[in-house]
């Protein structure tokens, strides 16, 4: 019995989904650095050829891997669009789902977040957009709220100015996601988009040492409460 002839665009798919999936084993075992596209074809049982017309060296390989993993953490992190649940709530779970993709997959969650590959720079064009989804309703989410005016460094001090330079940039980035909030509070939500990356990463690079990072949960339940109350996003409802 003869079985069907794949499109062009299945087989495509399917080349695309091996080189996904051996790549990210490669991630995982050898590193960033030594990922290899000969590998990949050795893998899949393919010329190397056939690979590059897909991936035409290392870098590309690299830039797939990593969109690929922006687009995986979003869909792991965030919620259904449409969601009813409180900002309280949704910053919460999000977070919680943050760092539980980045438990699962560290070795992705290092190439998304983690040290530069030496001499490779990721494509703006094509790494931008997935690599700020998750950033984008986070600080949304935050922006939303108000910060208490007892959330500063030292009771009783204020806040110095936001300067016009990080205004515009604020501002410029802020635009892109169809955000506006008050300069003070966006450098606010920028630095807990910052503090959120790291906490994460400093349990999954195990930066906490053996027994502090037995209670990665908890530290992180504790940031969550702390900052929903820093940004007034109805506590009650986390």
């Amino acid at each position: 019995m003869n079985r069907p002839r794949r499109t062009h665009a299945e087989a495509r798919a399917q080349m695309r989904e091996g080189i996904l999936r051996l790549g990210n084993e490669q991630l995982a075992e050898v590193g960033a650095a030594a990922l290899s596209v000969r590998e990949i074809a050795r893998g899949l049982g393919v010329a190397s050829s056939a690979i590059y017309r897909h991936v035409a060296n290392r870098d590309e390989l690299l830039t797939l891997l990593i969109i690929d993993a922006y687009d995986d953490l979003a869909n792991s992190a965030l919620l259904a669009p449409g969601s009813r649940a409180s900002h309280a709530k949704q910053f919460a779970m999000i977070a919680r789902n943050m760092r539980e993709w980045a438990l699962v997959h560290p070795a992705r969650w290092a190439l998304a977040y983690g040290t530069p590959v030496p001499g490779y720079q990721a494509p703006a064009e094509q790494t931008n957009q997935p690599g700020t989804r998750v950033m984008a309703v986070v600080i949304g989410l935050l922006a939303s709220g108000t910060l208490q005016s007892g959330a500063v460094p030292v009771p009783g001090q204020k806040l110095s100015p936001v300067s016009a330079a990080l205004h515009n940039e604020l501002a410029a980035g802020a635009a892109e996601f169809g955000i506006t909030f008050d300069p003070v509070l966006g450098v606010a939500a920028l630095e807990t988009w910052s503090s959120l990356i790291g906490m994460i990463s400093a349990e999954v690079f195990e930066q906490l040492g053996p027994d502090l990072a037995l209670h990665g949960a908890e530290l992180l339940d504790r940031w969550i409460t702390s900052t929903i109350w820093r940004f007034d996003l109805n506590p009650s409802a986390s």
